[in-house]
C-alpha cells in the first residue's frame, strides 16, 4: 500500500478517534459529578493523568523507536476502550474510588494517543501540508462528535433516554471503528529500525538558545491561566452561571468556530504591524477583564470574560508558539514539539488544580489566580517579545 494510501488511512483514524474524544470529553466533568465526585476530586483527577501523559509522551517520542510507534499506539488504543466500557458499567454504581481510578487511566490514554499521532504522521508524510491537514481534520472532528452529543443530551429516543453516558458509550464504539482503521496502517516500510533523535544534541542545543527556556516557562504560565478559569469549563458555566447544560454547549461549540475562522482572518490581515500591539490584544485586555471580574464580583461580567477568552483562543496564535518552533533547525523541530506539548500539559494540569480549589469560591476569585499569574505572564512576555529578535537560531 503506498504513501498516499497510509496518509488517508491515518487521516480517517484522526477523524474517527476525535469524533469519539468531542463526544464525551467537554462532558467527562458532569458525567463524573453525576457520580457524586466534588469539583476538586474532578480536578485532581484531571491534573494527575495529565502530569502522568507528559513522561509517557516523552518516552514514545524519545525512547520508542519509531518502528515500534503503532504498536504502542494500538496497545494504548485498545487500553482505551475497556477502560471507556469499564467506566460504562461503573456509572452510578456508587464506587467512587474505583470510578476514579479507571478515569485517572482513561484521560491519560486519551492524551497519549492524541500526542503520538504526529510522530506516527512523519514516518509517512512530513510536510506542512500533512501537518494543517492534520490539525484541521482533529478540530473538525471534535467539534462534530461535541455537536452531535449536544444536540442528543436530554432526548428521548424510544424508550431511551440519551444522558452522558450515553455520550460515553458512543465515544467507546467511534474508538472500537477507528481500532480497525489503525491496524490497517503499515508504516514499517517507511521507518528506519532505530530513531535517529540525539537527545544529547538536542538538549545542547536548546542550552546554547536559553531564549526557548523562556519560551517554555511563558508557554506553561499561559495553560495555568486558562485551565485555572476553564479547567472545568461546562461545569463553569452551568454550576458557577447557572446556564443549562445544552445552551453552555453551543456557547462552546460556537465560540470555539467562531475562533478558528478567526484565526484564520487574523494571521492573513487582522492584526497589527507591531507585535507588542497584538500582544495587548491577545493578552493585555485579559488582565483588565480578570480585573474588572475581581473588582465586581458580577457574573455577567465574568461571563463576558469567558466569551473573550474562547474567541481569543486561536488568533494570534503566532506570535509566541509559530514563531518558536519555525526557528529551530529542522532536526530538532520534533523535540521542540514535544517540549511545547509537555509545558502546555503542565500547565494545563496545575491550572486545573487551582481550578477546582476555587471552584466553590465567590465569583470574584475565580479570576483571581489568573489576574496575578496573568501580569508575570505579560512582563516575561515582553521580555521573550524584546530578546527573540536579537538571537541567531
Amino acid at each position: 500500500m503506498n504513501n498516499k494510501k497510509q496518509e488517508k488511512l491515518l487521516y480517517l483514524f484522526l477523524a474517527l478517534f476525535s469524533v469519539s474524544v468531542g463526544l464525551f470529553s467537554r462532558y467527562r466533568d458532569l458525567w463524573l459529578s453525576s457520580n457524586n465526585l466534588t469539583t476538586t476530586s474532578i480536578a485532581n483527577v484531571t491534573s494527575i493523568a495529565s502530569i502522568i501523559t507528559i513522561f509517557v509522551f516523552l518516552f514514545f517520542t524519545i525512547r520508542v523507536p519509531y518502528k515500534k510507534l503503532k504498536m504502542g499506539m494500538t496497545i494504548t488504543l485498545i487500553l482505551k476502550m475497556l477502560t471507556g466500557t469499564f467506566l460504562i458499567g461503573l456509572n452510578n454504581s456508587g464506587y467512587l474510588f474505583l470510578i476514579k481510578f479507571v478515569m485517572f487511566f482513561d484521560i491519560a490514554f486519551n492524551q497519549v494517543i492524541l500526542s503520538s499521532i504526529y510522530p506516527l504522521m512523519i514516518s509517512i508524510n512530513k510536510s506542512d501540508e500533512a501537518y494543517t491537514k492534520k490539525n484541521t481534520i482533529e478540530e473538525i472532528s471534535n467539534k462534530l462528535g461535541f455537536l452531535v452529543a449536544s444536540l442528543i443530551i436530554g432526548k428521548t429516543l424510544g424508550s431511551h433516554f440519551f444522558d452522558y453516558n450515553t455520550c460515553l458509550l458512543l465515544s467507546v464504539l467511534f474508538i472500537f471503528l477507528s481500532f480497525f482503521v489503525l491496524i490497517y496502517i503499515n508504516d514499517s516500510k517507511n521507518i528506519k529500525d532505530k530513531n535517529n533523535f540525539n537527545i544529547k544534541d538536542a538538549i545542547k542545543y536548546f542550552t546554547t538558545h536559553k531564549i526557548f527556556y523562556l519560551f517554555f516557562i511563558t508557554d506553561c504560565m499561559s495553560s495555568i491561566i486558562w485551565s485555572s478559569i476553564l479547567g472545568l469549563p461546562l461545569l463553569t458555566l452551568t454550576s458557577n452561571l447557572h446556564l443549562k447544560t445544552q445552551i453552555a454547549s453551543f456557547l462552546i461549540l460556537f465560540l470555539g468556530i467562531v475562533s478558528n475562522l478567526l484565526a484564520l482572518q487574523v494571521v492573513k490581515k487582522w492584526h497589527f504591524s507591531n507585535d507588542h500591539v497584538n500582544l495587548i490584544f491577545k493578552y493585555g485586555l485579559r488582565l483588565i477583564l480578570y480585573f474588572l471580574v475581581f473588582l465586581t464580583g458580577n457574573k455577567y461580567i465574568f461571563l463576558i470574560t469567558i466569551i473573550y477568552l474562547l474567541i481569543l483562543d486561536q488568533p494570534f496564535g503566532y506570535l509566541v508558539g509559530s514563531y518558536f518552533i519555525n526557528r529551530v533547525p529542522k532536526e530538532y523541530s520534533l523535540f521542540m514539539t514535544v517540549s511545547k506539548y509537555s509545558t502546555s500539559l503542565l500547565g494545563d494540569a496545575i491550572g486545573i488544580f487551582i481550578c477546582g480549589l476555587i471552584f466553590n469560591l465567590d465569583i470574584k476569585y475565580l479570576t483571581l489566580p489568573a489576574l496575578i499569574i496573568g501580569l508575570i505572564h505579560y512582563i516575561l512576555l515582553t521580555i521573550l517579545f524584546i530578546k527573540r529578535n536579537k538571537v541567531e537560531y
